[in-house]
């Protein structure tokens, strides 16, 4: 590991720890989002609904048992001295004893949803992280922008008092002095445009982590440090990546639970057509009123304990059944094909960044060197400037040309540390 890898790293490490003076580093943003985003919550009760499920389903392997107590008023209308009331008493219960497998099958499907359930979550809690990516780097990027832009504009008020001086004593003409005054104006309008990027992105970056808008926030990154790609470490080759990503995408693991998932809810509606065995079991008693100073009586001699067995054999349902089993086929192949739609694209997904990445890469080492070349250039423009024979005009065209030539350094130099931050995060090195 080279110098300037040993530096970058020990002030990455430095920074790691959180925030400080209401800066925020990359992980802070990172850990912050994981703990408050408001998708991240939704998805979390995703899990605790299908938690849910899992005691439902478990709750029909036990019996159940019931008491009832039933009043009742009637009346004869041609019966005289009777009480018109009845008390009854009871507890029954039953037991499942065979459902055709229905219990255990829909346990197990729920228990496969649960595991889809949390991989699902972590595969939110990526695409957050991916956003946080975007939005903090976006907000360098702009903040960076933004310092050039304050440079020029006072590089740009400068020079309009030296050269109200000068047109005051003669030296140069009206039409400079002009000139000199509406590129004053003009850096002011690109400073606006780059404040407002910065506050754009800001805003964006501090929604994601859910921070109130009274919030002081403000980054602190040890990525403006770096200089050049060549001093980060290199890009793994696309088989490599692809193969690492694959093994790491919580997303794609989801979808291939799920296909087992809607498999086994295939098999559950499948058991429709079973035949049920339940034991049942009772007891109960009771009384009449008219059958005063008896009460107790009547509840000992009305005593009754019953046990039964009963089968239930499916023999027509209105296709009932069968339409369940041939929904449940057609949601097992929505899910296989929504598992090869997210191999597919996610194999597209990786391509691109791994050729964006390369791109980023050779895009910086090229504004590197036009940033270089429009420095020597305009040093050129100074002595010509100076010694009479290069117009204003072509003097300001070559200041604007190295503002561009700056600008582009830092956009590409922030799409490239983007990739790598995402190659990262898809290779699960941001868990």
């Amino acid at each position: 590991m080279n110098k300037n890898k040993v530096i970058i790293l020990s002030i990455f490490t430095f920074a790691v720890a959180a925030f400080a003076n209401g800066s925020w580093t990359l992980d802070a943003c990172l850990k912050q989002a994981k703990q408050k985003s408001l998708q991240l919550e939704s998805a979390k009760l995703r899990e605790q609904q299908a938690d849910i499920n899992i005691k439902q389903a478990k709750a029909n392997r036990y019996p159940n048992l019931d008491a009832s107590i039933q009043n009742t008023l009637f009346d004869h209308p041609f019966v005289d001295n009777e009480d018109h009331y009845r008390l009854s008493l009871g507890l029954s219960g039953s037991y499942k004893l065979w459902d055709g497998g229905t219990t255990s099958k829909t346990i197990e499907a729920n228990q496969l949803t649960k595991q889809a359930a949390v991989l699902e979550t972590k595969q939110t809690e990526r695409s957050v992280q991916e956003s946080v990516l975007n939005a903090y780097m976006s907000l360098l990027a702009a903040s960076e922008n933004l310092r050039t832009a304050n440079a020029s504009v006072e590089l740009a008020q400068a020079e309009f008092e030296h050269y109200g001086k000068l047109f005051e004593a003669g030296s140069i003409t009206k039409k400079d002095l002009t000139q000199s005054q509406a590129n004053v104006l003009q850096k002011q309008a690109a400073q606006l445009t780059a404040q407002l990027n910065v506050n754009t992105s800001k805003t964006t970056l501090r929604q994601l982590l859910e921070l109130p808008e009274s919030e002081d926030f403000s980054v602190e990154a040890p990525e403006t440090a770096v200089t050049s790609p060549d001093s980060l470490e290199p890009i793994p080759s696309l088989n490599e990546l692809q193969t690492t990503v694959k093994d790491a995408h919580p997303g794609l693991k989801s979808d291939s639970i799920s296909v087992r998932a809607a498999k086994k809810n295939t098999e559950v509606a499948g058991t429709g057509s079973s035949i049920t065995v339940t034991l049942g079991a009772n007891s109960n008693t009771g009384l009449q009123a008219w059958e005063s100073g008896a009460y107790g009586n009547q509840l000992k001699r009305g005593w009754q304990n019953s046990i039964s067995l009963g089968i239930n054999i499916p023999i027509i349902d209105g296709g009932v059944t069968t339409n369940k089993v041939l929904l449940a086929q057609v949601n097992e192949s929505a899910t296989q094909v929504s598992m090869q739609e997210t191999a597919k694209s996610l194999e597209n997904n990786i391509e691109k960044l791994y050729l964006n990445a390369q791109s980023a890469d050779m895009q910086w080492k090229a504004a590197i060197l036009q940033v270089e070349a429009e420095q020597e250039a305009l040093l050129v423009a100074d002595e010509q400037r100076n010694a009479g024979a290069l117009t204003y005009t072509d003097y300001l065209s070559q200041k604007n040309a190295l503002e561009n030539a700056q600008v582009t350094l830092v956009n590409a130099k922030y799409t490239s540390l983007l990739a790598r931050k995402l190659i990262d995060l898809y290779q699960g090195k941001l868990d």
